[in-house]
């Protein structure tokens, strides 16, 4: 996501401007980017009512609760467009909104997909809580064929600090999503004033008593090639001593997460691609339970190769047909 084109904005049902619209906002004044402003929405009573009423009547209520919807998406959208953006929007019943997006995601190919997340209350009136993930979101992430940006309730409107997380033990192709990392996280700077770091995490398992001798001795051989390795991947990418982050936790999550907390970073670059049921069931996945652990906002990265698993949606929701009133949107 170096030059963004096209950002998908994925709005709430009552078209609330939040945190991730601004930050969206940002990104396309730098980038004369096209803002995409979607929401999808789904009420079952009136698919309900269809059965009892006829498909006449069902037809009626869900355009008249559609148009509802693009009225206060057309609001907002023409609000930016009168700031010199230039913005799309649209309305789409979705009974699975999951699948959905997801589709939509694989015909408009954005650069950029970005929505708000919850997060648990802070435990002070100035420490951001915990992200805390839908299982909407858990499934996007799962299946979103582009670069998806979670933005936390109480972010900036432009992350300052920024934290590229890399595993620079991975070969062959897996490591260049490392590459994939670092430039997304360049790209979610604006201005002069942010700071991109390279983070990785030596994954050492306790040793208890094996603090000396052939076992301890491997570990540090292992340790010290580690951190070879993090200093050949900075310096190929121009990278200042001060900008490489390391640490050792048994857990990659939770080294990344100390690093984020400790160095106060606004937004966490990571990677992820899908693995089956399975697959998380025998080696678990970083991505998952790092986002367990942030109070910042997150960049989730899928490998230039990712394609979607066979259960993820092909066919569009059919869109409301209407167009806003504005000369600068196009929906």
């Amino acid at each position: 996501m170096n030059t963004l084109r096209t950002i998908l904005v994925l709005m709430a049902a009552d078209a609330r401007p939040g945190p991730a619209l601004h930050r969206a906002m940002a990104y396309a004044r730098r980038d004369r980017a096209t803002l995409h402003l979607e929401i999808f929405d789904h009420y079952e009573p009136i698919d309900y009512a269809g059965t009892v009423f006829g498909a006449e009547v069902a037809d009626r209520a869900r355009r008249d609760f559609l148009d509802e919807r693009l009225k206060a998406l057309t609001d907002v959208a023409r609000g930016l467009a009168d700031n010199g953006l230039r913005v799309e929007c649209d309305v789409s019943w979705a009974r699975d909104p999951v699948r959905a997006i997801a589709a939509r995601i694989r015909a408009l190919r954005p650069d950029l997909v970005i929505k708000d997340v919850d997060c648990e209350p802070g435990d002070s009136g100035t420490k951001a809580g915990l992200l805390r993930p839908s299982s909407a979101d858990w499934k996007l992430i799962r299946l979103a064929a582009a670069p998806l940006m979670l933005v936390h309730p109480q972010s900036k409107q432009l992350p300052m600090q920024v934290l590229a997380a890399v595993d620079v033990a991975v070969q062959g192709a897996a490591a260049a999503l490392n590459d994939q990392l670092l430039s997304a996280g360049r790209a979610s700077l604006v201005g002069d004033g942010g700071r991109l770091s390279v983070g990785s995490v030596f994954s050492c398992l306790p040793l208890g008593s094996y603090d000396a001798g052939f076992v301890a001795h491997t570990w540090e051989l292992m340790d010290a090639a580690h951190a070879d390795q993090l200093k050949r991947f900075a310096i190929r990418h121009h990278l200042q001593p001060t900008q490489v982050l390391r640490t050792r936790r048994l857990e990659a999550a939770d080294g990344i997460a100390a690093l984020a907390a400790q160095h106060a970073i606004d937004l966490v670059v990571i990677g992820s691609a899908y693995h089956s049921t399975i697959d998380r069931l025998l080696f678990g996945s970083t991505a998952e339970a790092l986002l367990r652990r942030l109070n910042c906002d997150v960049l989730l990265i899928k490998p230039n190769d990712f394609d979607l698993p066979s259960d993820a949606p092909t066919k569009r929701t059919r869109r409301l047909p209407q167009r806003a009133p504005h000369a600068d949107i196009v929906t």
